[in-house]
């Protein structure tokens, strides 16, 4: 029978980093060190991945439909067109079941989805085309198969034996019982619950500007009261750790990838 004080470290991660848009969550990406690709559903994030070693996919809406329509359960506006959306997430899991099955991942020490956020809106865009409803608002059993669709997604990807490395958003959440302010992952449903259980590290990133133009980034290590979703194991870290890059000097011992090097699993 194994122990637990016999066990080898391991230097494998799955990462789940939280954060406000421009609070550094595709940058820190760039400190890990050894071979990197990422599936990229957020246009933005290529702002902060251009120029550095990282393969990657982009998987971006073609078309979204601007037409005005009702937020009633049935509401459509005329010319509703929701069919190039929900094409980006068919071709996404084509590109993505091919290099699964042929062992692409294998050669990367690091995989990333950013974001998760994203990537529902895009399951979500697939699954009301599926339902002859495309550009509408959801409907409530809807969220089930978008639910379903993103866990598996995960629990994949955190099998396949690499780094694993997602982004999320986070949005203000009031307890009408306690009246409390909480920041919460911007999941549907018991996804917020559901999805964390699968990372060993879940972090949240913050943006600082001292006012006279320096800015500084750090990550939230401990949960607290108004974050409760966060989770580490990586030992001796201080509940809060400046992740500020200096993009003058090599990235590799910077941000998230110089804390990383400091423990072991």
């Amino acid at each position: 029978m194994p122990n637990a004080k016999d066990a080898k470290g391991t230097n494998r991660h799955l990462f789940l980093i939280l954060g406000s848009t421009g609070s550094g969550k595709t940058s820190q990406f760039l400190t890990l060190p050894g071979k990197k690709f990422a599936y990229l559903f957020d246009p933005n994030a290529m702002l902060s991945l251009h120029g550095h070693d990282v393969d990657y996919e982009e998987f971006y809406p073609e078309k979204i439909s601007m037409d005005v329509h009702s937020l009633a359960k049935d509401g459509k506006g005329s010319n509703v067109t929701g069919k190039s959306t929900s094409e980006v997430y068919k071709r996404w899991e084509q590109d993505a079941e091919a290099k699964i099955k042929s062992g692409f991942f294998n050669n990367y020490d690091w995989i990333a989805i950013d974001s998760a956020t994203t990537l529902l809106d895009i399951i979500m865009d697939m699954i009301l085309n599926l339902n002859g409803r495309p550009g509408s608002w959801p409907h409530q059993d809807d969220y089930g198969p978008q639910m379903m669709t993103f866990t598996s997604i995960i629990r994949t990807f955190a099998g396949l034996g690499r780094g694993l490395y997602v982004t999320g958003h986070l949005s203000l959440e009031k307890d009408e019982l306690s009246q409390s302010i909480y920041r919460m992952p911007i999941m549907t449903g018991k996804l917020k619950d559901k999805i964390p259980l699968i990372f060993s590290d879940i972090f949240a990133t913050d943006s600082h500007n001292d006012g006279k133009g320096k800015i500084t980034y750090s990550i939230q290590t401990v949960s607290d009261r108004r974050t409760p979703t966060i989770r580490c194991s990586i030992k001796g870290l201080n509940p809060s750790e400046d992740v500020t890059i200096d993009w003058k000097k090599p990235l590799s011992g910077q941000g998230l990838g110089r804390i990383l090097s400091r423990s072991v699993l």
